[in-house]
């Protein structure tokens, strides 16, 4: 009987996940694990006793084991039809039968088991051939495909859906599993609580974004772009890239003799290490919205020309006195003064840190010998950056609860989320340089995370072999660069960016007839009898003026700022109408916030646009 229950178990998965099914069959019973015996409970329901160390444990009722999955799944309430279930604990599929009873078929399951043991059992002696045919159900078996819980639980929970997960650890798997469930729940909880972070985050930034790109108008209509730089600087030897990981502080003073042997570039955060030590980077690369003026505030970095997007912080880009080189952020409308010049406007690739952002740089800047430096990308010596950036001496940190990865110099070190994502960045980008040219990237870090792809390497042993050549003065041959636009395509940029208030102001107005729109539609639903008619009108109008927002190149500057809205809609995207005169209410009430939202952006952001605007307009 436990054969052909067998066959039948992976004939179903063979289905659905069929290099699952062969790892299966390929799987045998661990001495090492738990011991799993097979009875039946006095109300004749399969249950299995499981013995740990020792201790023996009924993983469900000796006596009566179906009442109580009767009563759980009752307490365990309705699932919404996009929800994600996660199961800990499979136990003899008792749970999991109840769950699969009216499990909605756009929902996910995944179910957790920590013990082989259990699962080969389960699948020898319990037919869930039914359940599995009728419903994809995501294994997750400790020892077997343990490493795709994160892709597959980061497949299944989105922003849109994340308030309708649901969780449940099978009885008795704390006592038996304890370690091991804690670690997948923590994971999940952490992953539910960084979708809420980068959803407030993004509100948050949204505005900033918007600012940000106005404050930098002017400058980035002067027409200075990387490429630029590619004629203008030899590339046939090698660049640098400095970052502020830890690690920096180890061998900063070896820098000095790169200078005008190599190109320096900086991230933001290591000018105040860089300078407190002597050395003049040659660009200074940054990227956040938000960063903090204070990393460098400090006298002789306002001299270094400037890499950045156009969401970067005003302030930093006006403290900056030398060259302003931006690039396409995927930002249209900084792009458009560009475009309206039938110029290229060029890109840089971001990644998610200024570090990247500075790598891919160099690489597009012609270099095929790049040198990384304080690029740990893990907490080397339990630090997060450099001493003399953000304080004199950077302090520990509590780094237990972290991911270990393979260090350069350590066996294994602390690293945070981010960073390991950085890290990935990092591994696929070399990649893929790598397949267009022949390129070596050395890493000169001396501590931190090992990037693969790279060569580690001392940075004394590397700047022995290259810096043997005619010095080169690349801050001179930047500072003389000439601009992208001619006189007349400069006049033709700096006139469109005095147009923008007056696109907010239009963009406003449209804004009225949209919310009044709205408001009809509104009262269409509402009323007793539905006018398809009238129904049809409104949302033409709709569409019309919507459209007219939408054609002026200012709107993307308003869509940049009402993410709260885009979140509402894609939040109450699995929210479904049961009538058609529900829906039209539902399209009026959604509008209606829309509509005031822009009302709201495009005010302040036309009274932002005309005090920072014209402000700037004699010093530029």
């Amino acid at each position: 009987m436990g054969n052909e229950i067998w066959e039948k178990n992976l004939a179903a998965i063979d289905q659905q996940y069929p290099v699952f099914a062969d790892m299966l069959r390929e799987k045998k019973y661990s001495e090492d694990e738990v011991e799993v015996q097979v009875e039946r409970s006095l109300d004749n329901e399969t249950i299995f006793r499981v013995k740990k160390q020792g201790q023996p444990l009924y993983l469900g009722g000796k006596r009566d084991a179906k009442q109580p999955v009767e009563i759980w799944a009752e307490l365990f309430g309705e699932i919404h039809k996009y929800a994600a279930v996660f199961l800990f604990g499979i136990g003899s599929g008792a749970y999991l039968k109840a769950l699969m009873k009216d499990f909605p078929k756009e929902a996910n399951i995944i179910v957790y088991e920590p013990s082989i043991n259990i699962f080969l059992t389960l699948l020898r002696e319990v037919d869930l051939s039914r359940e599995i045919e009728k419903h994809p159900i995501g294994f997750i078996v400790e020892g077997l495909n343990e490493t795709e819980f994160t892709p597959v639980m980061r497949n299944s929970l989105v922003l849109e859906n994340y308030r309708y997960m649901k969780e449940y650890v099978h009885p008795n798997y704390k006592k038996l599993f304890g370690e091991e469930i804690r670690k997948y729940v923590k994971q999940l909880q952490r992953y539910i609580e960084r979708i809420i972070v980068e959803r407030n985050t993004w509100h948050v930034m949204s505005i900033s974004t918007a600012q940000n790109i106005i404050g930098n108008l002017r400058y980035i209509a002067e027409g200075y772009h990387p490429q630029l730089m590619v004629k203008a600087i030899p590339h046939d030897g090698a660049a640098i890239l400095v970052s502020a990981g830890p690690s920096l502080n180890k061998n900063i003073h070896e820098l000095k003799r790169a200078k005008n042997k190599c190109l320096i570039v900086a991230v933001d955060t290591a000018i105040k290490p860089l300078l407190n030590a002597g050395i003049v980077p040659d660009l200074m690369a940054t990227v956040d919205a938000l960063k903090p003026i204070g990393l460098i505030d400090i006298k002789g970095s306002e001299e270094i020309p400037l890499v950045a997007p156009p969401a970067a912080v005003p302030a930093l880009v006006e403290h900056q006195k030398g060259k302003k080189f931006f690039y396409f952020d995927g930002h249209s409308l900084p792009m458009h003064l560009y475009s309206m010049n039938h110029k290229k406007f060029s890109d840089v690739a971001i990644g998610g840190s200024v570090a990247c952002a500075g790598f891919s740089l160099i690489y597009k800047l012609g270099f095929d010998t790049i040198i990384l430096v304080g690029q740990d990308l893990a907490y080397t010596g339990n630090r997060a950056y450099a001493d003399g950036t953000f304080q004199d001496i950077m302090p520990e940190e509590i780094t237990g609860h972290m991911t270990m990865v393979k260090g350069n110099y350590e066996e294994k070190l602390p690293t945070s989320e981010d960073l390991r994502i950085f890290l990935e960045w990092f591994e696929n980008y070399i990649k893929g340089m790598k397949q267009r040219r022949n390129v070596t990237v050395y890493n000169a870090t001396e501590g931190g995370a090992y990037i693969e792809g790279t060569e580690v390497i001392t940075l004394k042993e590397i700047l022995d072999q290259v810096c043997q050549g005619e010095e080169i003065d690349f801050a001179g041959r930047i500072r003389d660069l000439e601009s992208e636009f001619s006189p007349e395509e400069l006049k033709k940029a700096m006139e469109y960016v005095d147009g923008i208030p007056e696109q907010l102001a239009e963009i406003h107005k449209y804004a009225k007839e949209l919310r009044k729109i709205y408001i009809r539609l509104q009262k269409q639903g509402n009323s007793g009898n539905l006018n398809q008619d009238a129904v049809g009108k409104l949302l033409r109008k709709v569409k019309k003026y919507t459209n007219k927002c939408m054609l002026k190149t200012a709107y993307e500057l308003i869509e940049d700022s009402i993410a709260l809205a885009d979140s509402l809609v894609r939040i109450e995207q699995f929210e479904e109408a049961n009538t058609m005169k529900d829906e039209i209410k539902e399209i009026a009430r959604k509008g209606i916030i829309y509509s005031d939202l822009l009302l709201e952006c495009s005010s302040l952001l036309e009274e932002y646009a005309k005090e920072v605007l014209f402000a700037k307009k004699g010093q530029v």
